[in-house]
């Protein structure tokens, strides 16, 4: 009988190869030649002439070939695709069946990933926002921060070298200068004070950023005398005149003077920082000369030349440093120049602190599928039965496979939605609780970038927790189940060792991050305890900055803060008052070089300096600052008397080690109108830190306010009375001298405590917040392990009990085998927290990152979360009643 192979073609499956469809198809095409050929032999035509007679009728047998096998291969396609949407449409289904029917399970597992991926998606956002978000200026990777530098330190710039940079650099198409403070809007309802930029005229076009509304500041106007101008921000048009698209060639006052609003920036305009307002920086002509060179305090950022490397500028800049060292040796000996990208400046300070917490996360994540793993392969265990049938009906291995990892996918996608949600509000949490000195946080937001990390997380979640189920589950050993039925109720040994290992792993990164955490909540302990040289408590303060205009002489500032400090000090509560520029933990402050008069003139840029203060009689008392030697300032320290200092232990310890300063005559470089900031130490006080906690002391010179009076008064108040009625009393005061005065910076001494902790809780909180969730993931891990053996083993269990073993034997029976899992787990987890926590030093104070204490106290404490995991399951092994245990089983 002849083969026909169309028939085989008609019935066989979609999954032939292309190969085979193509030798299915030749065997057609000479399956039909053979018969015409055949044909035409019985109707008489030779054999050779029936051959040719044959092909010649069939036409084209080349693109008959080429056409049949395209149309096969389709359809092979088509079916392939077809059969495998139905099998995948059934998966899906059975799938959401079986999660269905486990509420328990379902529940447990859900949970547990959209923590995992809520958390890791929640951190991510902040990471992409801070750190990888590309700056919102014109080919951002261009811009450079230059710094002045010194015996390895980076400093402002001095406006005298940042002119000299601008004229002499060739590798930068333009250099910009910026520097922020506060300025008082006044004349347009209620005085208010906002957040200002002074930069240069070319700050916009080196940015490449077009104003919104109106023009960017003009060639010329940065000069001292040219017309005061300023553009606003976006939020500052919107918030305080109502978004008016006729605001441009306005005026307002600011400060006293009158200002033509020239433009509104757009809302992704925040450099230098996030402002209220541009003006031009308008610097003086003596800023701009070797006289003013020794100051330093501008940020200075550029713009690259089209094709010009960052090695070459910093080539060039290493020059010209030395040509102006060169130039005035007195102020520029040993000063270079640093080049830095702008968004590593802008970010630096935090990348490594959010890229930890990232890690941290990612242990989170690795623990939550770990555990997802576990409960499936339980749960795959006890399906065991289930799936052989399925294999005796002839399912292969890759279609269980490809069952259990559909399964997993869609336990992995709704986790994954839910921690999609979790993220949403975890993102809006997070950059509600940080410390508003993390640089960005306006960028933080959950967008394109962040969804496809979310998808991948998810994937990979799937993977992870899918993928050794799903193996096991195929392994080709569950022929054995059909044939022992339910003897003897035990799990495979490789299933039981897999769960094993994945509780191990769970200890194991569970017990890093709670090292982390405990050397961060140690280090954390260590900064609350560090004296800030002050005592905080029941001390208010606020801020007035006079106007120049209406306070143009320092006698008009003299008898304003005079008058200011009297009603303050009548103010009902107030014990006591004083008033300074700028407080300790603030940062503000002028760093000056000092002369001792007596000794000899020290060589160029190793002079000794000092933060100068200016602090009225009271000041150090209302502060708690203790006085250590000599006197503090009285009321006779008063313009007109002789000159006088009070330094600090740090001031007194580094620049007169071995004397007593008192006496001694100290000369700063700050002049006014040819009176130069020189006096006689009369005091010494205690120190107190200047930005931070963690920080290094910093030497202090303190002057009489009233010899040396400035336009930003602090004034601190210790009071008896709630602090809040302090303050309102202090802006009645403050109203009454001058309706144009904002109070502004009104706080306590506890905040600002508070505030210069700011990072460390953030950093802190977050880590105990992902070590905590670690810890309950890894015990959950652990009960689940032990209840499934309790379960599988109740027969084994009641044979046991029935042979005489005692409830306390059974319970030491199954929490040995937890403990063994927990010891493991700790003794990897030590080791490894040994090597990572190093990545922590720069995050701690006070502390080692292998702090031998800490690691025994969260050792010991996962042994115990471990022992109470494995104790509730071993007390439920102990009431097990033999007869009923046998009676099931059997």
């Amino acid at each position: 009988m002849p083969r026909i192979p169309g028939l085989r073609r008609a019935f066989r499956l979609p999954w032939v190869s292309a190969a085979r469809v193509q030798r299915e198809v030749d065997d057609e095409l000479r399956f039909h030649l053979d018969m015409k050929t055949q044909e035409l032999i019985d109707a008489g035509v030779p054999p050779h002439d029936a051959l040719q007679q044959a092909r010649a009728q069939f036409g084209d047998i080349e693109y008959t070939r080429r056409y049949m096998h395209r149309t096969d291969r389709g359809r092979m396609l088509q079916e392939h695709r077809a059969e495998l949407g139905d099998e995948l449409r059934q998966d899906i289904h059975f799938s959401l069946r079986q999660l269905a029917r486990n509420p328990g399970f379902t529940a447990i597992a859900l949970i547990t990933l959209a923590l995992g991926i809520g958390a890791n998606t929640a951190i991510f956002s902040v990471v992409h926002g801070v750190l990888m978000r590309d700056l919102p200026y014109a080919e951002p990777t261009r811009l450079l921060r230059v710094f002045s530098t010194t015996e390895g330190y980076q400093s402002a710039v001095s406006p005298a070298d940042f002119n000299d940079w601008s004229k002499q650099s060739k590798t930068f198409s333009a250099l910009a200068a910026s520097a922020t403070s506060t300025v008082n809007l006044t004349g347009s309802g209620v005085a208010e004070r906002f957040k200002q930029a002074r930069v240069s005229e070319n700050m916009f076009q080196l940015l490449g950023v077009g104003p919104t509304l109106g023009r960017a500041f003009a060639p010329g106007e940065d000069a001292e005398s040219a017309p005061r101008v300023v553009i606003l921000s976006d939020g500052l048009w919107r918030g305080r005149f109502g978004a008016d698209p006729h605001m441009v060639g306005k005026h307002i006052t600011l400060d006293g003077y009158a200002t033509e609003v020239v433009g509104v920036a757009p809302p992704d305009m925040r450099y230098p920082e996030p402002v209220d307002m541009w003006l031009t920086s308008r610097f003086t002509a003596r800023e701009l000369t070797d006289a003013g060179r020794g100051a330093r305090w501008i940020d200075v950022i550029g713009r690259l030349a089209p094709g010009v490397p960052p090695e070459q500028a910093r080539s060039e800049m290493a020059t010209i440093a030395r040509r102006l060292e060169l130039q005035d040796p007195r102020h520029n000996t040993g000063y270079g120049v640093r080049l830095v990208a702008m968004q590593d400046e802008l970010v630096g300070t935090v990348r490594q602190p959010l890229i930890i917490l990232f890690a941290a996360v990612g242990f989170v994540m690795l623990i939550a599928c770990a555990n997802v793993a576990s409960l499936m392969l339980g749960r795959t265990a006890a399906r065991e039965a289930e799936l052989a049938v399925r294999t005796a009906l002839g399912a292969g291995r890759g279609r269980l496979v490809r069952q259990l990892l559909t399964e997993s996918i869609c336990l992995a996608l709704i986790g994954g939605t839910l921690g999609l949600g979790l993220a949403l509000w975890g993102t809006r949490v997070l950059v509600a609780l940080a410390p508003p000195d993390i640089p960005r946080l306006y960028d933080v937001r959950v967008d394109g970038p962040v969804l496809l990390f979310t998808i991948g997380a998810t994937a990979l979640a799937a993977l992870l927790f899918g993928a050794i189920p799903a193996l096991h589950a195929s392994a080709g050993q569950l022929a054995s189940t059909l044939r022992e039925g339910n003897r003897g109720s035990r799990t495979r040994p490789g299933s039981a060792r897999a769960r094993g290992a994945l509780v191990v792993a769970e200890m194991t990164l569970a017990l890093m991050l709670l090292a982390g955490a405990g050397l961060l909540l140690k280090s954390f302990a260590r900064l609350r305890e560090v004296n800030p040289g002050f005592a905080a408590a029941r001390v208010s303060t606020f801020t007035v900055t006079l106007s120049p205009v209406k306070y143009e002489t320092l006698d008009q500032q003299r008898a304003f803060a005079t008058t200011l400090l009297d009603k303050v000090r009548a103010i009902p509560g107030v014990d006591s008052a004083g008033l300074t520029f700028g407080l300790p933990l603030s940062g503000a402050g002028f760093v000056l070089s000092f002369d001792v008069i007596g000794r000899p003139a020290p060589a160029p840029n190793a002079e000794p300096a000092a933060q100068v203060r200016m602090a009225s009689a009271g000041y150090f008392g209302a502060m708690g600052i203790p006085l250590k030697r000599g006197r503090a300032f009285g009321p006779s320290d008063r313009n007109g008397a002789p000159r006088v200092f009070v330094i600090s232990e740090e001031t007194a310890h580094r620049y007169f080690p071995g004397e007593d300063p008192i006496g001694r005559t100290i000369q700063f470089g700050w002049t006014r109108h040819g009176d130069r900031l020189t006096g006689e130490i009369v005091g010494v006080v205690g120190d107190v830190r200047q930005a931070k906690l963690s920080g290094d002391l910093t030497p202090h010179a303190y002057v009489p306010f009233d010899q040396w009076p400035v336009d930003e008064l602090t004034v601190v108040m210790r009071t008896r009375a709630d602090p809040t009625v302090t303050l309102r009393g202090a802006r009645a005061v403050v109203e009454s001298l001058d309706r144009d005065l904002p109070v502004y910076d009104a706080l306590t001494l506890d905040t600002l405590v508070s505030k210069s902790l700011g990072q460390p809780r953030f950093y802190l909180l977050l880590l105990i917040v992902f070590a905590g969730l670690a810890v309950v993931l890894a015990a959950v891990g652990i009960y689940g392990v032990m209840a499934y053996t309790v379960q599988q083993r109740t027969r084994e269990i009641g044979i046991r009990i029935a042979l005489g073993a005692s409830a306390e034997r059974v319970v030491g029976m199954v929490v040995r085998r937890g403990l063994t899992l927990a010891v493991l787990g700790v003794t990897l987890g030590t080791a490894g927290a040994y090597a990572v926590t190093r990545v922590l030093h720069s995050l701690l104070y006070g502390v080692g990152e292998r702090d031998p204490l800490t690691f025994i106290a969260v050792a010991v404490l996962l042994a115990l979360v471990a022992l109470l995991a494995s104790w509730i399951p071993a007390r439920r092994a102990a009431r097990v009643d033999p007869l009923a245990a046998m009676r099931a089983e059997g």
